[in-house]
């Protein structure tokens, strides 16, 4: 059963419609107190590039997912700065590094993988 705050915010947080550019916080209805926008995460643009050398930590198992969908979950991950991507395999695995386009690419590539990288938002 569900103590009386959980069912609220649960309410809240799932008959909440986000603003466009913003998803649904998977964890809105685990936390006190969260109401309306509360309720959502910004949502990132992502930059593709070349497989990187350094792609950092993996910070989930790889994941059978649409590249919209890996965007997505990589927006959903706290941790989550960039992903490897193969749109051959639907293929995603979610990495801690801060990327750009500067950055070393891997020799050889492998397969038709690409990194995509979250763009720091203008301030």
């Amino acid at each position: 059963y569900l103590d009386y705050k959980t069912y609220i915010k649960a309410r809240l947080c799932s008959s909440h419609v986000c603003a466009e550019g913003t998803i649904l916080r998977p964890d809105a209805a685990s936390i006190p107190g969260q109401v309306g926008e509360t309720c959502c995460l910004a949502r990132h643009s992502y930059t593709e590039r070349t497989l990187v050398a350094n792609e950092g930590v993996g910070v989930s198992a790889g994941t059978h997912a649409t590249l919209a969908e890996c965007e997505e979950l990589c927006d959903l991950e706290s941790t989550c700065r960039s992903f490897a991507y193969s749109a051959a395999q639907r293929m995603c695995y979610l990495k801690d590094a801060v990327i750009s386009l500067e950055d070393a690419a891997r020799v050889p590539q492998y397969l038709d993988y690409k990194t995509h990288f979250q763009v720091p938002a203008v301030q």
